[in-house]
């Protein structure tokens, strides 16, 4: 009985018979991989129109806030008589309240954002996530103004150089505070008890992707 068992096993199929096929485990593998690919935009959110609109929300809330506080900056500035206007061109110029008014958007955002990227959060929460990092950072921040102050009056300002240098370092030193302190206030699940939990930065090289691919 077994011989004959290991010969049928041997022996191929009759032509034009139907070939085994492992159809529902492809089925399967397919299914995972769809429900993987909600991570496309690195959190698992099932509809990328809601975690666009809320980064759309949160950019357009991070862009008024910054014009506040440049209003503000420059109304505060004006009171004392200490502002003055910084001359980029022939025909163009800048108060330099607008510079200042740029540091502290790029090095509070920087800090805000460091904060969220350090932070775990539920995968539930996902869509806050993207609305507070890209969305309300992304729009507070901005590098265009003191770029074009760089860009124009390098060779006779040092007030531009030094503003893109207090930029450039400040951003950088207020991303990796924002970061500690954020993995202070919400650490990662497993955080102290042995090995770390992998964790799904959105913000990370892996773009949210758990390790060892998605599952």
């Amino acid at each position: 009985m077994a011989l004959a068992r290991r010969q049928a096993r041997g022996r191929s199929p009759p032509r034009g018979a139907p070939l085994a096929t492992s159809a529902p485990q492809d089925r399967r593998r397919r299914g995972l991989l769809a429900r993987g690919s909600a991570r496309e935009y690195g959190c698992r959110v099932r509809s990328p129109a809601r975690l666009l609109l809320a980064v759309f929300l949160g950019g357009a809330l991070g862009t008024l806030t910054r014009v506040w506080v440049t209003s503000l900056t420059t109304m505060s500035m004006l009171d004392g008589d200490q502002t003055t206007y910084v001359p980029l061109s022939a025909n163009l110029h800048v108060l330099d309240s607008d510079i200042i008014a740029a540091l502290i958007a790029n090095v509070a955002g920087s800090l805000a954002l460091g904060i969220v990227a350090g932070a775990h959060w539920p995968e539930r929460l996902a869509t806050l996530r993207a609305a507070l990092g890209p969305g309300f950072c992304g729009g507070f921040t901005t590098f265009s103004l003191i770029a074009l102050a760089l860009a124009l009056v390098f060779s006779n300002s040092g007030w531009a150089v030094v503003a893109f240098a207090a930029g450039t370092v400040g951003g950088i030193l207020a991303i990796v505070a924002g970061r500690a302190i954020g993995r202070l206030i919400s650490p990662p699940p497993g955080a102290g008890r042995g090995p770390a939990a992998p964790s799904h930065d959105t913000f990370g090289p892996d773009g949210g992707a758990p390790a060892g691919g998605v599952r």
